[in-house]
């Protein structure tokens, strides 16, 4: 044998196996879990016990938001008829094999979710208002995202049936749902999130219906769409008119607000944003050349994704057995935007793929698509 060779290893002699340390004080092992992206917690919970808690406490989600270490995570409800009044939530999870994936998520009790009432703050999703059997409710939730549990709020001055919510400047802000002409404290309240108090927000009398209605955030203001359109500014407590280009329609169910910029998809105009200074809608630029077209009648969500475009959309898919097309599968797109100089929106699709695992019934819609941060 060489000096330059390597001695054989011995047949009896196995290679040590690294062990892991448990005796580290466990203030340090939350800092270091509380470092490690979400999508991995599932598999360090069967590690042991001891991480299995560590895991799944409170302190670890303190540390994770002081140390800025925090993360989006996509929340998808489905609604699978009309008569469901408990509908399916789902959230996005990371799959080494097609990359993102919707996973269920299996609530004991989940309380009646409807879409616009739902609202999206940090890592809650507060589920507000609703109607059961045709009766308003005041009843207000939040899903605990962190723990994915569900927890009682105080309930709201008023009773609302299908009412639309959105989140500014620490308060919540809820609009419709209610059949009262008379009363305008009914028309508007909001949620104070540090007094956990309720209180009404006075309109001018004869500026709007107060049962169907759909408010949106933009630049700290509240556009509020319903039979006519008005936007309010709580710094100013002021109201004002807003343009017939406001008068959405059907096309509402699949907007969002994404950096103060409000976006629509529809058929056949494809994906457009709101210019507030021309006050007219002009198209997303490259934003859909990567992806397939979208049928007609496709149930179509737009989400803000961390400053990008989160994208779900379904396809019919053969059912077998010569039953035709009784199903759907749904899936999803990310899009990153930017703006050009001349002041113009573009799109670039990073990744699409399908994100749920098995089709689903035909018969489905989104009820609420948000974005949370845990």
């Amino acid at each position: 044998m060489n000096d330059d060779e390597e001695p054989p290893l011995k047949k009896n002699k196995l290679p040590i196996e690294p062990t892991l340390n448990l005796s580290l004080p466990e203030d340090l092992i939350v800092s270091i879990l509380a470092r490690v992206s979400r999508f991995s917690y599932r598999n360090l919970s069967l590690v042991c016990k001891r991480f299995h808690w560590l895991l799944t406490s409170g302190e670890l989600h303190r540390i994770r938001s002081l140390s800025g270490c925090t993360e989006n995570c996509l929340y998808v409800c489905l609604r699978f008829s009309h008569n469901d009044h408990i509908p399916r939530w789902k959230k996005k999870k990371k799959n080494k094999s097609s990359g993102y994936v919707l996973e269920t998520i299996p609530f004991p009790h989940p309380p009646p979710s409807h879409g616009w009432g739902l609202v999206a703050v940090g890592s809650n999703i507060y589920n507000i208002g609703g109607s059961i059997y045709g009766c308003r409710s005041n009843s207000v939730s939040i899903l605990d995202c962190w723990s994915n549990t569900w927890l009682k709020a105080p309930s709201m001055q008023v009773d609302r049936c299908r009412p639309s919510a959105n989140f500014l400047d620490g308060k919540i802000y809820v609009t419709g749902g209610h059949a009262s002409y008379k009363n305008a404290s009914h028309y508007m309240e909001v949620f104070d999130l540090k007094t956990k108090t309720w209180e009404p927000v006075l309109s001018s009398s004869g500026r709007m219906t107060l049962y169907k209605t759909k408010n949106v955030v933009v630049d700290g203001n509240l556009y509020v769409v319903g039979n006519k359109g008005v936007v309010y500014n709580p710094k100013d407590d002021t109201w004002d008119s807003l343009g017939p280009e406001m008068n959405l329609g059907s096309k509402w169910f699949s907007s969002c607000v994404i950096e103060n910029v409000l976006y629509y998809y529809y058929y056949e105009e494809g994906i457009k944003w709101y210019d507030t200074k021309a006050r007219s809608w002009r198209s997303l630029l490259n934003g859909m050349r990567k992806l397939p077209k979208f049928a007609r009648h496709a149930n179509v969500r737009l989400a803000d994704y961390g400053g990008k475009m989160a994208l779900f959309w379904d396809k019919f898919v053969a059912s077998g057995g010569g039953r035709g097309y009784e199903n759907r599968m749904i899936w999803c797109a990310m899009i990153a935007l930017e703006r050009s100089y001349r002041g113009e929106i573009w799109g670039k699709v990073e990744w699409f793929d399908a994100v749920l695992p098995n089709p689903i019934p035909k018969e489905y819609d989104f009820e609420y698509v948000g974005c949370v941060n845990v």
